[in-house]
């Protein structure tokens, strides 16, 4: 276990292994070995600090590259679960998928603010993170979000809504209607995704996918096809029945 030199922090390092270190021709400035357990260090040390940071799976060793003017505040996006499933990136997706405890979390280095993008870019060029989309720093440029996202995103939305009007109810003693309770559990459960099951009606073989991305992806078929199939109860291909699970 790495340990940073007049520190009492078992977690964080600012010496990674020699291996590591030639393979990447530098060493960061600082090393936190567990981005779950590290997290209070993290926010607290990186405080109005700007600099380009990189996440890296330690299951499959596939990395990410960012940079923010004030560190600090990117992070704590990065804890909020909320901001992970409406994002929906690569990055995003894999915190979410593998948990912090499987990541840890590096600063490349620290800079002034205005210099930050082109730092970003210098480790992009360099390293060529795996789940960075876009391959031009600060830039989004290219980037189209995926049905799957645009959908959550429309459901965050619509939850945030329904949430801040009950409040508003709440202080004023009224009662929470059940329409509103409706839409509520209705963005809950497109947030969470919709559970179907997919069965070939030539074969009766049925297979189960966790949404609706999943199943269209097997299919061969878009999402939009998927949950018109499943809203309207027709085949899709003449082949594939869909339900809920």
């Amino acid at each position: 276990m790495k340990k940073d030199p007049g520190s009492n922090n078992n977690f964080a390092s600012n010496t990674p292994n020699l291996l590591e270190e030639k393979e990447l021709g530098f060493k960061p400035v600082v090393t936190y070995l567990s981005a779950d357990l590290n997290k209070a260090e993290i926010i607290k040390e990186n405080r109005n600090k700007a600099g380009v940071y990189r996440w890296v799976n330690l299951i499959n060793t596939k990395t990410y590259i960012g940079s923010s003017t004030n560190l600090s505040e990117r992070f704590l996006d990065y804890y909020q679960v909320r901001v992970l499933m409406k994002n929906q990136t690569p990055i995003h997706s894999a915190l979410l998928k593998y948990g912090y405890s499987n990541f840890k979390l590096e600063i490349l280095e620290y800079c002034k603010s205005e210099e930050a993008v082109s730092r970003e870019q210098y480790y992009f060029d360099t390293l060529k993170p795996e789940y960075n989309i876009l391959k031009i720093a600060g830039s989004s440029l290219g980037f189209r979000h995926s049905e799957e996202t645009i959908a959550r995103m429309k459901s965050l939305h619509l939850l945030d809504d329904e949430i801040r009007k009950n409040r508003v109810l709440a202080r004023l003693g009224k009662t929470v209607s059940d329409e509103s309770r409706a839409k509520i559990s209705a963005a809950q459960t497109a947030l969470i995704g919709i559970a179907v099951v997919v069965k070939n009606i030539n074969t009766d073989e049925e297979i189960e996918y966790s949404n609706l991305t999943e199943a269209a992806k097997a299919i061969g078929v878009s999402r939009t096809a998927v949950k018109k199939a499943l809203d309207l109860g027709k085949n899709i291909k003449g082949t594939y029945f869909i339900r809920k699970k």
